[in-house]
């Protein structure tokens, strides 16, 4: 069966439709007026426009990210860890007191907005933390999540909607595409969860 110029515009036009109102959904996750911790739109490939990448926009639409990357990236080698925490929040992260973001940490510049790092979190040299990523069916942005005294090995990746528990242990190297509970370890590529065997240390802290 041949389409006709009127199913081409048909479909042109859902699918501009489908855009809009999923910018839509995005603008309010990101600006925190749903409760989701996950969003989650369809796609046909990630090598396709979808709109969501900055790389996509204008040299003026995408100049806040650029800004933000070139930052993050400069005060990532810094070995103190307050211009990043600074920095983070200025981007719209929840920060915490006493945060060690140690040296060579690379943290998604394009929705900081997406972070909440608790008080006592200790961030290794070279971990990753990622806010958004694009799957070969679907682009995802999530909000990261490391609670109380959660610890986070060197080059470590954390995956986008990922919650680390509180006092929780992600291993060196470890990749992280799931929540780790409060007090267990998380070791490995693909990760696997280890709880400590006493687990009175847990009911007593």
């Amino acid at each position: 069966m041949t389409r006709t110029p009127q199913d081409e515009t048909s479909v042109t036009t859902a699918g501009r439709a489908d855009s809009v109102a999923a910018h839509r959904r995005l603008a309010d996750f990101l600006a925190g007026r749903t409760p989701d911790r996950l969003f989650v739109h369809p796609i046909r490939h990630p090598s396709d426009p979808t709109g969501f990448c900055y790389c996509e926009h204008s040299l003026i639409k995408a100049l806040p990210f650029l800004v933000r990357a070139v930052l993050l990236g400069i005060v990532a080698r810094c070995p103190f860890t307050w211009p990043k925490t600074w920095l983070l929040r200025r981007f719209g992260a929840k920060v915490g007191s006493n945060v060690c973001i140690s040296p060579g940490v690379w943290i998604d510049p394009t929705f900081p907005q997406l972070l909440t790092f608790e008080d006592n979190v200790f961030i290794g040299t070279g971990a990753r933390i990622t806010t958004h990523e694009y799957r070969m069916s679907e682009f995802r942005a999530g909000r990261v999540t490391l609670r109380e005294g959660a610890l986070i090995g060197g080059f470590a990746i954390i995956g986008c909607g990922v919650e680390i528990g509180r006092r929780a242990t992600v291993a060196p190297g470890s990749l992280v595409g799931r929540d780790v509970p409060p007090f267990a370890t998380a070791v490995g590529n693909p990760v696997r969860i280890l709880r400590k065997p006493d687990q009175e240390l847990a009911a007593g802290s």
